[in-house]
This record gives C-alpha cells, structure tokens and sequence, in this order.
C-alpha cells in the first residue's frame, strides 16, 4: 500500500509540474489572445447584435430578423436560401467523410454517402441559382449589384496577379545586371501610399483624349474611353450583351469600363509583391531538381510544369486565398478611384456597407450586411481550402 501511495505521489507532482508548465504557456499567449478576442471576435458578435435592432444614432426598437428579410425580400425567401446553402454545407461535409472513410479503409458503404453528398450539393446550388433573380427583385437590388461587382472584380484580380507575380518573379529569379534594382522598381507601387499611386494611375487613365491610355487607344484606331467615368460593361461595349434590366442580363454586361480600369490599378499595385513572395517560394526550390531535369534533357516549359509549379503550390494557396480574401473587403483603392458618374458600377460590397452605415446612418441594416459579407468570405475560404489543399505540396 505504501509503495501504491508513495507512486500516486510522484504521479501528482509530475501533474502539478505540467500544469505549471501549461499556465507559463497560457500567459505567454494571454496578450495575443486578448487582442485577437477585442478586435476580432467580439466585434463580430457585436455586429451580430447591432443587426437585430433598428439602431441609428443608438439602439432602437427590436427587429429581430428584420433586416435580413429586408435585404432578400421576405422571411421566406431568408429560409429558403439558408436551407439552400445547408444543402451546400452538409452535401461537402458528406463528401468529405466518405474521403476519410476511404483513407481509413472503413467497411461501411462509401456509395451512399457519395450519392447523399453530391445530391445536397446540387440541390443547394440548384436552389441558390433560382432564389438570385427572386431576391434581385424582391429584396435590396443594390446587395445583389455590389455583390456582382465584388465577384467581377476579385475574378478580374487574382488570376491575373498570380500569372504576372509568377512571370516577373521567374524573370527575376535569373541573374543580370541590375536584378535588384527591378525588384525595388516593381515593388514601388505596393510601398508608395495608396493615394499618391491612385492619383499617378488616374492621372495615365484620364479621359481627356491626351491622356496616356487614350493615346494607346487612338493608335489602334479606337475613339478615346472614358476610363473610370464609364457604367457599361466591357462585353455589354464590345458585343453589345445585356442591354436589359433582369439579373441575368446585368451578369452579361460584364464588369464596367470603369471597374476593368481599376482592376488594371490593382494589377499594377500588386504585382510586385506577388512576385516577392513568388520569389522567396522559388529560393525554396532545391537546385538539384533542376539540374536532374537540365542533365535529362528537360526544356524551360517542362521544367515550369513539372518542377516549379508544384514546388510553388504551397506559395500559389498562400497567395490565392490572401487575394480572394483581400478583393472581397477590398476598399482603399477603390474608393479613391471610384467616380460618381460610373453610377455605382465600380461599388463593391465593402463601399455599399460603408455608404449604408455613414451616409444613410442605418447601422443596424449596414451590420447584417456586414455579417453578409462576413459569411460570404468565410464560406469561400473554407471551400478554397478544401478544394485547393489536396493540391498543395509542401517539401520537407
């Protein structure tokens, strides 16, 4: 009994001096977790409660789900799209356990849940699809219309950034005179204040017909744009698509002159640190790839597809979800280009939140649009992670 009790002794102590261990680790991230819940959680759930009332200069009567049904039309049309995007949700989760019942060799039938799965999925895409042009006319058209233009934009920036990082960074990945000059060149725009490089970029795409651009437009015999005055949508200029006013044909149109103009902007600006980080991810590559490629007789484009671009898939996730992310609450660059006369083709969802809270001092309405936004953000990222994650390699 004595040596049982004299063992259960040297067990408590071993406990007592891991729990002293787990309390220095706790305080030692206490500052971070506290800033993180201050600035990160707790105004989400703050915002949560300030869309439940109809609050202007303070907090008003209680409206529960009011501005949510205001917003898509009705409660009805509220339930159904949030039934549709569970279908979405629990469709990927079934999926998702038949993929890790399959690595485990598990004996349950895998074919249900692959049924199951994909069912759900097109059923809540089927049912998203049909409730779009519902709530375009039934609920605040203005969300629908910076929601096209949040999703035209991000779709006209990212691929483009990740193909002009990757091309600039292979180009100065190689050794010439001057390389780190070119790099600091290239970099420039994403250093200098938004502003400064806004009124160089606007001052290049004017539309007087002097203009940088207009001039490159009048030598391929095109009469001078507008730029960043324009609401038409490129397809809607050069093919003449859309001209109506339902929801599909505002698709169409595509994005505005306007819009394309700043995208160019955001090319422009972060581009270089695409490339940056690019760069740093190909420094990573071992050399001894390439040069067992070189000794197998591998061109540039063979070794691009099959050494480089693999290797950078952990960089291209990295700089894929930073941009998906970064377009959808993008705001300073596009407030300090937008104009008035592109008659809200160039407002995201981020402008139309802050037009909706500052201008219109509806804050209770402009937080459920928050909490939109909020939603739409988190559901992509987590379905880039799981789409794009099976992809990803990661060296040792």
């Amino acid at each position: 009994m004595y040596g049982r009790g004299k063992l259960t002794l040297g067990k408590l102590k071993e406990r007592y001096k891991r729990l002293n261990t787990d309390y220095e680790g706790f305080l030692f991230i206490a500052p971070a977790c506290l800033l993180i819940f201050i600035f990160g959680i707790f105004p989400v759930f703050y915002t949560l409660y300030i869309s439940l009332f109809k609050w202007r200069i303070k907090r008003g009567a209680f409206l529960g789900l009011a501005n949510y049904g205001e917003l898509f039309g009705s409660y009805g049309i509220l339930l159904l799209l949030a039934a549709a995007v569970m279908a979405v949700i629990g469709g990927t989760l079934l999926l998702n356990g038949r993929e890790k019942r399959r690595e485990k060799n598990h004996s349950s039938p895998l074919r249900g849940l692959l049924i199951g799965g994909k069912a759900a999925q097109a059923a809540g895409w089927i049912g998203l699809i049909l409730l779009l042009p519902l709530i375009y006319s039934r609920g605040d058209k203005k969300l629908l219309d910076s929601l096209r233009v949040t999703i035209w934009y991000s779709l006209g920036t990212v691929p483009f950034q990740l193909l002009f990082g990757l091309t600039l960074s292979i180009m100065l990945n190689r050794e010439f005179k001057g390389r780190q000059a070119f790099r600091v060149i290239y970099l420039l725009p994403y250093v200098v204040p938004s502003v400064a490089a806004a009124t160089v970029f606007e001052r290049l795409f004017s539309l007087r017909p002097e203009s940088f651009a207009n001039q490159v437009v009048q030598s391929l015999g095109k009469a001078p744009l507008q730029w960043l005055q324009e609401p038409k949508g490129l397809l809607t200029l050069w093919f003449g698509w859309g001209t109506g006013e339902s929801y599909l044909q505002t698709w169409l149109q595509g994005p505005s002159l306007a819009l394309a103009t700043i995208m160019i902007f955001n090319w422009w600006v972060f581009a270089g640190y695409y490339a940056l980080i690019f760069s740093n991810g190909l420094s990573q590559i071992p050399t001894q790839l390439y040069d067992a490629a070189k000794v197998d007789g591998a061109g540039f484009w063979t070794t691009l597809r099959n050494i480089t671009i693999p290797m950078l898939s952990p960089t291209t996730f990295f700089l894929t979800m930073l941009g998906i992310i970064g377009t959808f609450k993008a705001f300073n660059q596009i407030y300090i280009l937008r104009n008035p006369a592109a008659r809200g083709a160039t407002d995201p969802l981020s402008i139309q939140i802050f037009f909706t809270f500052f201008r219109k001092s509806r804050f209770g309405y402009a937080s459920a649009m928050a909490l939109i936004l909020f939603a739409i953000v988190l559901a992509l990222t987590v379905l880039q992670q799981r789409l794009m994650s099976k992809d990803v390699h990661y060296g040792d």
